[in-house]
């Protein structure tokens, strides 16, 4: 049941921990983590734990850069027209206020234009440059977008107005032939590290035209970088650390104003509060409409207008919230129809989707199918569709689309997303494309990899170990949190949480866990015979107080071979699943449909002749014999009810009863066995043990019955009750039937196993 391919770590000798937590003076439990990332000298500690400025690298190192600067210069000094060219998402905002904050500190008064995702698109729009130009724009600054839109730069350089383009999407073969093209994997750069933000390189040009790096705006620049994925080593780490820093304690009016509407205590702001909490809210502005508001959010002194803003924003992010629920319903009903089942990636377009939440929707779909998928939502004339696409580690989605690309109206992205139009006549050729590139990269479709630092034991699970983990932090590409395995000895208080039940809540070893997206997994977690975790530490502040909370990430769970369902009484809730329901006897069968409504298919023991899953055993078998011919066709694990009317379990009458019933019939000559009911009165037996203690008498030959009348016999043979098959059998089914209803699991999954054997 386990989502992915668990694979530990390799584990360092105990040696090596004692002497690098020896060396960088710190608890075994860190040397081991810092080891696994190469961490093993008190300078390189220093360099990770302690981020320093001066440490980033040179800025002009960048291809083009020296000409960004200059052009920039000029338009100042010569009090061009500057206009900003952002994007709509939190990378794109957050470039685009470096960017204007840093031209108004030279003095300058940019215009700022952010594109609207559904009547300009993703990057350059000819019809927007024109426009800019028409209206007196003398330079164009692109951030986050540009190196993909040649045609539309290289036509406004031609026409007078200057483009500086500064992008870190996956770079096209023709670039554009503007004034700079500032990108850190420019093919004829050198830049030492390469995988900058947009943030990140506006924050980088900022740092080239100031003379030093903006420190102001390194908040900024952090929210940019975490909120677009890219790796958090080498700068990236310096500027999120630093950045992160910033905010818990002096943040700016607008990301301030965003924390109060999350409720979400600057103090405690990590990288998971800007991928959760600030990072959703802001994008919410461009998936609805028009982002420009998020700007002004992020670089206004008025403490006001955040708070009103910020309202905004998270108004129309509770908005985006119940739109995407909503598609992503019927997006996975598509993705589960037969044709779709049998595929290795997956197409889902629809008309009357919005577009500005498809790549969320493509995130759900992935996740739930394993499976590359484009969501597209298809125009109201039926001849185009429009979304986004997301991936899995195994499939480099940018390539598989790129050979296609004449296909597509437009089309951008990279190795885990994209974005695109194609004529809705195109789409089949894109399903080749996609299912030509799955049987080269998913031939097994294997489960992604999840990568474990180490087996704790509960003695580990601490907020000191907590505390110690979080030195290594921000976590984030290719600096990944730290998973650890972990198997409980106690589990309990399993309950499922949030409005709609989706997660789920348990405790284990007596930490608490939350499973995020498991909540209709409490019943398989509450009857797995064994129970292995995959989990991260976190903490979790509840009325001031702070304390350990783990994190599920995975868990590997084996399914016991019976599921007790069993009750006291028959109830409703032992028949709603969706089941096949197997009876022995067909008068319980009878009763019993008569009084509940049953989930799923109700079949006579006798009937089943062929493995069969997902099976209930209702009532009690007759004997093992009959147990064990079912127990081979039942596949495990096999719920049992194993109810009875508690009048087929009444005791069987004594040695001395037994005597009584037949001194009754000797006086009672020719007794009529109709009345056996007020035989069993006389006596002070249940009726059922006068008729089963007659049973044993003709038996034995005791008795004679001739049509209804009951005769004792003159001088029967002396034997003990014992000998009677009815005997025998009573007590076989009786201690059965203690075995079934009252047996714990465990014992009782003994008996079945052995049966089906």
């Amino acid at each position: 049941m386990a989502h992915y391919d668990w694979q530990l770590a390799t584990q360092p000798e105990a040696e090596q921990i004692t002497q690098v937590a020896t060396d960088l003076k710190v608890p075994p439990f860190l040397a081991r983590l810092l080891i696994q990332r190469g961490i093993t000298t008190q300078e390189a500690f220093e360099g990770y734990v302690n981020p320093d400025l001066s440490r980033l690298h040179d800025p002009f190192l960048l291809h083009d850069m020296a000409n960004a600067v200059s052009r920039i210069q000029q338009a100042i000094e010569q009090q061009e027209k500057i206009t900003i060219y952002g994007d709509y998402d939190v990378d794109g905002l957050t470039a685009t206020s470096i960017m204007q904050e840093t031209l108004q500190s030279m003095g300058a008064e940019p215009m700022v234009f952010i594109p609207d995702r559904f009547t300009d698109g993703y990057g350059p729009n000819a019809a927007v440059y024109r426009y800019l130009q028409s209206s007196g724009t003398q330079l164009v600054i692109t951030v986050d977008n540009g190196v993909a839109g040649a045609d539309v730069i290289d036509a406004a350089m031609a026409a007078g107005m200057d483009v500086v383009v500064t992008d870190h999407h996956e770079l096209p073969e023709v670039l554009p032939q503007a004034v700079a093209v500032v990108h850190p994997r420019h093919p004829e750069g050198a830049y030492p590290f390469g995988d900058l933000s947009g943030a990140g390189v506006a924050f980088k040009v900022a740092t080239a035209l100031l003379g030093a790096a903006p420190v102001e705006s390194i908040d900024l620049a952090a929210m940019g970088t975490v909120a677009d994925l890219v790796g958090l080593t080498d700068e990236n780490r310096i500027i999120v650390q630093m950045g992160l820093a910033m905010i818990r304690t002096q943040p700016r009016a607008g990301i301030a104003a965003l924390l109060a509407v999350a409720k979400v205590d600057p103090a405690t702001v990590d990288e998971a509060t800007i991928g959760f909490a600030l990072g959703p809210r802001l994008n919410a502005l461009g998936r609805l409409g028009d982002a420009t508001p998020g700007v002004t959010l992020l670089t206004t002194f008025d403490d006001e207008e955040a708070a009103v803003l910020a309202a905004n924003v998270n108004d129309l992010n509770t908005k985006r919230q119940a739109l995407v629920q909503t598609i992503a319903d019927e997006a996975l009903a598509l993705a589960h129809t037969p044709e779709n089942a049998a595929r290795r990636t997956l197409i889902l377009a629809h008309q009357g989707w919005h577009e500005g939440v498809l790549g969320i929707v493509a995130s759900r779909i992935v996740e739930a199918t394993g499976k590359p998928t484009l969501v597209l939502n298809i125009s109201k004339d039926g001849d185009s569709a429009k979304g986004s696409g997301r991936s899995v580690d195994a499939y480099h989605l940018f390539n598989a689309l790129d050979a296609v690309r004449d296909e597509m109206t437009h089309f951008g992205g990279h190795h885990m997303a994209c974005g695109l139009t194609v004529p809705t006549a195109n789409i089949p050729a894109l399903e080749a494309a996609m299912e030509a590139a799955a049987a080269v990269s998913l031939k097994e479709t294997p489960k992604p990899v999840l990568a474990i630092a180490a087996r704790l034991s509960p003695a580990e699970l601490t907020m000191a170990n907590y505390t110690l983990l979080r030195q290594l932090a921000p976590f984030g590409s290719g600096n990944p949190e730290p998973t650890f395995s972990l198997r409980p000895e106690t589990l309990g208080d399993v309950k499922p949480i949030g409005k709609t039940g989706a997660h789920l809540r348990f405790q284990a070893d007596g930490n608490p866990v939350i499973a995020f997206g498991y909540g209709d997994q409490a019943a398989a977690l509450s009857e797995a015979s064994q129970v292995k975790l995959a989990v991260r530490l976190d903490a979790n502040t509840w009325q001031g107080r702070t304390s350990l909370q783990l994190r599920l990430a995975d868990w590997q769970l084996q399914a016991p071979a019976v599921i007790d369902l069993r009750l006291p009484r028959p109830s409703a809730e032992q028949f709603r699943g969706a089941f096949t329901y197997v009876f022995f006897d067909a008068r319980v069968q009878a009763q019993l449909t008569r009084q509940f409504q049953f989930g799923g298919p109700v079949v006579a023991a006798k009937d089943l002749t062929s493995a069969t899953h997902d099976v209930v055993l209702v009532d009690l078998p007759p004997d093992e014999a009959t147990l064990t011919a079912v127990m081979v066709h039942v596949a495990r694990p096999v719920r049992v009810v194993f109810t009875a009317d508690p009048a087929a379990l009444v005791a069987l009458p004594t040695r001395q009863e037994c005597g009584q019933v037949l001194h009754f019939l000797t006086a009672h000559p020719d007794f009529d066995k109709h009345h056996l009911p007020a035989l069993a009165k006389a006596v002070h037996l249940t009726t059922t043990q006068a008729i089963f203690a007659v049973q044993v008498f003709f038996e034995l030959g005791f008795v004679t019955i001739e049509g209804a009348l009951i005769r004792v016999a003159p001088a029967p043979t002396k034997q003990p009750l014992t000998n009677a098959v009815a005997y025998q059998k009573r007590v076989a089914f009786l201690a059965l039937a203690k075995t079934l209803q009252t047996a714990a699991r465990p014992a009782l999954e003994q008996v079945l196993t052995a049966t089906r054997m």
